[in-house]
């Protein structure tokens, strides 16, 4: 029988989603499995955002129908969507209705950041430079975003997307950026974990990426808890 160390449910918005699942089953200790639902991101339009924020708990619901041990909603712009300053209240609601635990996307990076102890953030993130829904929940949380870049990809980009990309941004905000000690790439979908200690032993800063900070909080919140070596100082230490 698979899962039976923990079911990892995730509600993840692109509606075609490709590189999260393959990384998932990449970095997670043997016995943990992954239960997803997707769903109809493709440009991210607010239209698409507001909606997908809104199907997301339907789709939580669903997941607890194939009880799960966790539920994660997916997506830091549909969590933004449903209020970030009200997300921990929307997610104890669910968790009561459901009775099942419930976190977020955006609670997982927050608390990988908080974690590593981040102060000084350099943002890497996929889509425009000028798409900069970061700097505001990051700065809510205490973090100081020392610079952001953006590789100008589209939702349906990210899968084929090489993970020197990601590199290269990173390089140029390590270079741009005074005093850096995390360089943070948001958005789970496009492959970097590859890179995830190359750019700490290069750079001697953490690193945290989505996926990482998502499987992380999720295998901890499931009481997986035997550190993972390969991707960063976030899974091998914490």
């Amino acid at each position: 029988m698979y899962g039976t160390r923990a079911r990892i449910g995730y509600t993840s918005p692109p509606a075609v989603t490709e590189t999260f699942p393959y990384e998932f089953y990449k970095m997670v200790p043997e016995g943990v499995t992954l239960a997803i639902t997707t769903l109809n991101i493709v440009k991210m339009t607010d239209d698409e955002v507001e909606e997908g924020a809104k199907m997301s708990l339907d789709c939580a619901r669903l997941l607890s129908k194939a009880e799960v041990d966790l539920i994660i909603l997916g997506g830091v712009p549909l969590n933004l969507a449903l209020g970030f300053k009200n997300l921990d209240n929307i997610m104890k609601k669910l968790e009561d209705e459901l009775e099942i635990p419930v976190t977020s996307s955006l609670t997982s990076q927050v608390a990988a950041l908080k974690t590593v102890g981040a102060q000084r953030v350099g943002v890497a993130q996929p889509f425009e430079t000028d798409h900069d829904i970061y700097s505001e929940y990051l700065q809510y949380y205490g973090f100081d975003v020392a610079g952001q870049l953006g590789a100008g990809l589209t939702v349906l980009d990210l899968a084929t997307t090489n993970a020197q990309t990601a590199k290269g941004l990173a390089n140029q905000i390590v270079k741009q950026s005074k005093n850096l000690d995390t360089l943070y790439f948001p958005a789970p979908h496009w492959g970097i974990i590859e890179i995830i200690e190359e750019l700490e032993n290069e750079h001697g800063v953490d690193v945290v990426s989505s996926v990482q900070a998502i499987i992380w909080n999720a295998l901890r919140k499931t009481g997986v808890k035997e550190p993972i070596t390969g991707y960063g100082r976030l899974l091998r230490e914490f």
